[in-house]
């Protein structure tokens, strides 16, 4: 199991300069400074006038993306006349070539989850998971204790509520899935989100999350094992970048755990309100938590730098308790028109800091798979055989 010793919380922790763009679809800030488009249990119906009045509903009255709105209406236009089936919809758009851009730019309430599912799992083969309810995990004490503690202000997990036994359904199915690894705190808060966004639906949960868990793009598995890994390689590439791009900003002497450890390990649920943190996934689900994950807390950096700068020791403790409690002003849009723009990290420099870090540290086996992520195919070649080695999956 896991030693998950950076703390999330106050509760105990267990194991268990701005460049423009350079795409051909040219970005303006003002483009994305809209906030979010967010599907939720509350607000699940489909808008019958959907395709002739392509709005994400009066419930979000501040989602102003109007780059978005034209992009997935002349994409629509582009490939079908009237489709009412929304998969049938997602499946002639997901082979284009501007199928990820148009998720960067935040899909429409109605095919959220469907394009996060398409990205997560096509040509991936399905893992059973009623073979891996069919027993408790060893850690279903640590699971019950992080039920009760998770979201609580969302009706879905309110006490005793249907979300919170598909979550614990799902969390004991990755766990008995990966018992190598096991259950660890902050794959409630992932769960949790990934149930909200897909309306519930538990068996396509276990799949998009055991995607994220073992597939190349992502490789969330080396964040919740011994020595969480992908934890330490990615708080060193991100102080490397902050050095190299924040030159003046002096964070040296301000703890990971207040901050920076809560956003890799909750992929910011823990410190974005919802409508903000499922932004910022579907910049996540193109891009692979690997460069996702840093290209976004660099642009969070980048967006919210005056605030950042005159931040003390106690500013941050205070600031990353939770959304409910900072005082940090961003716009999510933002957030990603800079992650794509201005901090876009390559294949090679990935391969290279990883290179570097294995020279200096003692070698992972995740460095030892990073320092062939120059190379897609050789890269996909050895994380397949490494998966296939120490899990056992069907």
């Amino acid at each position: 199991m896991g030693n998950n010793n950076v703390c999330l919380a106050e509760i105990p922790v267990y194991r268990t300069n701005h460049t423009s763009p350079k795409t051909k679809t040219k970005w303006k800030r003002e483009d994305l400074k809209s906030g979010s488009c967010i599907q939720t249990l509350v607000d699940k119906e489909n808008n019958p006038d959907f395709f002739s009045q392509y709005q994400c509903g009066q419930e979000l009255p501040q989602y102003r993306n109007k780059l978005a709105q034209s992009k997935w209406s002349e994409a629509f236009n582009s490939s079908l006349s009237i489709i009412n089936d929304s998969q049938q919809t997602i499946n002639s758009l997901i082979d284009k070539p501007e199928f990820k851009e148009l998720v960067l730019l935040g899909p429409p309430k109605q095919f959220r989850w469907l394009s996060w599912m398409n990205l997560l799992t096509k040509s991936q083969p399905p893992i059973s998971y009623e073979k891996y309810l069919e027993n408790p995990p060893t850690d279903i004490s640590n699971i019950m204790k992080d039920i009760d503690r998770t979201f609580v202000d969302n009706a879905l997990f309110s006490h005793q509520s249907c979300g919170q036994e598909q979550l614990k359904r799902v969390l004991c199915a990755l766990s008995n899935a990966l018992p190598t690894m096991g259950y660890c705190q902050g794959m409630n808060f992932i769960c949790a989100v990934l149930l909200i966004v897909s309306g519930c639906d538990e068996h396509q949960v276990f799949q998009a999350f055991m995607q994220m868990l073992i597939n190349e793009q992502h490789l969330l598995c080396f964040a919740f094992s011994d020595d969480m890994p992908l934890h330490f390689f990615l708080t060193n590439l991100i102080h490397y970048q902050i050095k190299k791009k924040f030159p003046k900003l002096n964070l040296s002497d301000i703890s990971d755990s207040f901050w920076l450890s809560k956003m890799i390990l909750s992929l910011f649920t823990y410190v974005f309100k919802m409508e903000d943190c499922i932004r910022c996934w579907d910049y996540l689900m193109v891009r692979g938590m690997i460069r996702g994950i840093p290209e976004l807390i660099l642009a969070f950096i980048d967006a919210t730098y005056n605030q950042l700068s005159k931040f003390q020791e106690e500013d941050f403790a205070y600031n990353f308790k939770g959304p409910e409690t900072t005082t940090i002003q961003f716009n999510v849009g933002e957030l990603i028109y800079l992650a794509k723009s201005n901090h876009n990290l390559d294949r090679s420099f990935i391969s290279k800091f990883a290179k570097k870090m294995r020279d200096k540290n003692t070698p992972s086996q995740l460095l030892d798979l990073l320092q062939y992520y120059h190379n897609p195919q050789l890269y996909k070649k050895h994380v397949s055989f490494y998966v296939s080695t120490i899990f056992d999956l069907c």
